[in-house]
């Protein structure tokens, strides 16, 4: 019970330790099953049987693969959090990132973990930290190692994403965009995360997606704009940015009703059209609806950005010609 130095071991001061706590239950990890017995032994050595703690050892968590327990380096390897919380150490390969910083949200964190090793019995799966604490019971804990499966906790996380209220949803999202040097009025941020939420995995996703509400577009995709540009109509996508800069209310019902004119009016098609805006403005064939896109990002930037990304689809579809 004591090391050479007098120091005691592990056994012998956790013993005593969650006796002058007052520790009613204890519980942990499988592995220390085996150990339950010396503990036991030495409470009733000690004469503190009476109010010895009630043991319950859960099942080990285990590797995405479900062969073997999960470990930190199974996170590095995978590129994926197995901690709360990201640790820098001296050595990279002693550093890991957290469910915190990956951009993940704490609730489903608390709810993708509660089903580790639990079932509440039921079909339900989105619980409040309140109806965890409520459906919880030590009977229906698994015998059974629970495998780590992280598209579980990514749908856990979107899940509470898109359940969120917008106004909570942007004051999370505030700091990433500010990260960038981007200071959005409230009222821009809630539509904006309203627009995306749905779209979106972790809330880094919500600026690698949707920069383009606050920057000029990086890139362009070009695959599409080759196969939907013809040079021959950029008189007629002159005349639509004329056309746009005369919409008096820019709202996305005014704007779409502009277009769908627009592409009557001069024998075009949707499948000519909208992705040639979407494209221009957001640089991707991804994302909201583009009407409502256009509206919050404003007239003057609209029509900026489809005059840029007019010159652009020019240079591709030259490109292409030249072979």
């Amino acid at each position: 019970m004591l090391k050479g130095d007098g120091m005691p071991t592990y056994h012998l001061a956790n013993i005593v330790d969650d006796h002058l706590m007052e520790i009613s239950h204890v519980i942990r990890g499988e592995e220390w099953l085996t150990s339950t017995a010396h503990h036991v032994l030495l409470y009733r050595a000690f004469g503190w049987e009476d109010t010895m703690p009630k043991f319950s050892h859960l099942p080990l968590i285990l590797k995405p693969t479900g062969k073997g327990k999960l470990s930190k380096r199974d996170g590095a390897k995978l590129g994926i959090p197995v901690f709360p919380l990201s640790w820098n150490a001296e050595k990279a390969e002693d550093s890991f990132v957290g469910f915190r910083e990956f951009g993940f949200d704490p609730n489903a964190v608390n709810n993708f973990l509660a089903f580790l090793g639990w079932n509440p019995g039921t079909e339900q799966e989105m619980f409040s930290l309140d109806e965890l604490s409520d459906a919880f019971s030590v009977e229906k804990i698994s015998k059974a190692g629970a495998r780590f499966d992280f598209d579980k906790a990514k749908w856990f996380n979107q899940q509470y994403i898109i359940a969120a209220d917008n106004a909570d949803l942007a004051k999370q999202i505030r700091p990433l965009i500010e990260k960038h040097g981007h200071q959005p009025s409230d009222e821009f941020l809630e539509t904006f995360v309203g627009m995306l939420k749905e779209r979106v995995n972790f809330f880094p996703d919500f600026w690698e997606q949707g920069y383009y509400f606050f920057e000029d577009v990086k890139a362009y995709d070009e695959k599409t704009i080759r196969k939907r540009w013809k040079m021959e109509n950029r008189d007629k996508f002159d005349t639509l940015v004329e056309t746009l800069k005369n919409v008096e209310d820019f709202n996305h019902v005014d704007i779409k009703s502009t277009v769908e004119k627009f592409i009557t009016d001069n024998e075009l098609s949707f499948g000519i059209v909208l992705p040639i805006l979407r494209i221009a403005t957001s640089g991707t064939m991804k994302g909201p609806d583009v009407f409502q896109l256009l509206e919050l990002i404003g007239k003057d930037t609209t029509v900026e950005r489809l005059q840029m990304g007019y010159d652009r689809f020019d240079e591709i579809a030259e490109a292409k010609l030249n072979g």
